[in-house]
């Protein structure tokens, strides 16, 4: 396993420049939906993603040992192809309000099931800076203006399935594939989901769709960047964050995205209100503290 690391520069980089391209994702997913249905998004994405790593497929299906095929497999369908065909089908009937709530709880996810499955030490200070960000995103989500939260119970539970497996797939992460190169263990990933979303896309009309997409706007072109981006490159610089430093820093990403839409919104003329500054100010002392930057006596290991 590699070493964990205290987060020094580099591993703070990594985490602005993953927060700012997965804050911007969802602006990617909103216009390519323009053209392409949920299930199209989705599928699509895991093929251009493979596409876009191609590269470093031959290295990597030389260097990384078969046996560690199962647990790659296992964390790309986990951490990649069900959350992005789970959430577009869950927003069909909760609101998106509600919907960046319950992704909010992924670090707490992530902490839990390290704790209880992972041998995670249980720190005070990594669960009260959790909870100080979390009430952070409730602040800036549900004090909102117009804030709608509208829920249908199965898919709510749909919605919930994930964070917990975010929450499991960075945990095996770390304790199963520490030693494996990240950019050789997303392009693995995004290989191996790439093998039954190609029919997939047949299937669904996705690949038929690429024509009418490109003729009517932008919407293809988002849907490549949001590949590129949001999936190839940032799930590869995710892991390799991960491989690097505790866990829960990773998962700090999830707390500090909203923050890039809100920041957007401002530069583009919104104004910010006063839940917007308590919950910029929550989250960010949550985040610093689940990082050892604000010490906090922390209580036994359980």
């Amino acid at each position: 396993m590699a070493q964990v690391q205290k987060p020094g520069l580099f591993a703070w980089g990594l985490l602005i420049i993953l927060t700012i391209i997965w804050g911007f994702s969802y602006y990617f997913i909103k216009h390519s939906l323009v053209s392409f249905n949920p299930s199209q998004v989705a599928s699509l994405r895991m093929v251009f993603s493979a596409i876009a790593l191609s590269p470093f497929l031959l290295k990597a299906l030389k260097s990384v040992e078969r046996i560690n095929y199962p647990v790659i497999f296992f964390v790309g369908f986990i951490g990649a192809f069900l959350p992005a065909f789970l959430y577009p089908f869950a927003q069909q009937k909760i609101s998106s309000s509600l919907a960046g709530i319950i992704n909010a709880f992924t670090p707490i996810c992530t902490f839990g099931i390290g704790v209880l499955f992972f041998g995670v030490k249980n720190e005070r200070s990594k669960l009260i800076g959790t909870i100080i960000a979390l009430i952070g995103a409730f602040s800036l989500i549900l004090l909102k203006p117009n804030a709608e939260i509208r829920a249908e119970g199965l898919y709510l539970l749909v919605a919930f399935a994930s964070p917990l497996l975010y929450g499991l797939n960075g945990n095996t992460i770390k304790s199963k594939l520490g030693s494996i190169s990240g950019i050789q263990m997303t392009t693995l990933m995004y290989f191996f989901m790439s093998l039954y979303c190609i029919p997939l896309s047949f299937w669904n009309g996705a690949f038929q769709q690429i024509p009418l997409a490109i003729s009517s706007g932008n919407a293809f072109y988002h849907l490549v960047a949001l590949s590129v981006l949001g999936s190839a490159v940032a799930m590869a610089l995710f892991n390799v964050l991960i491989q690097k430093v505790h866990v829960m820093f990773a998962a700090s990403v999830t707390y500090l995205m909203p923050l890039v839409s809100l920041f957007v919104g401002f530069f583009d003329g919104e104004k910010l209100g006063i839940n917007d500054i308590v919950g910029l100010i929550c989250i960010l002392t949550g985040v610093v503290i689940i990082n050892g930057l604000i010490k906090i006596q922390s209580g036994k290991p359980s």
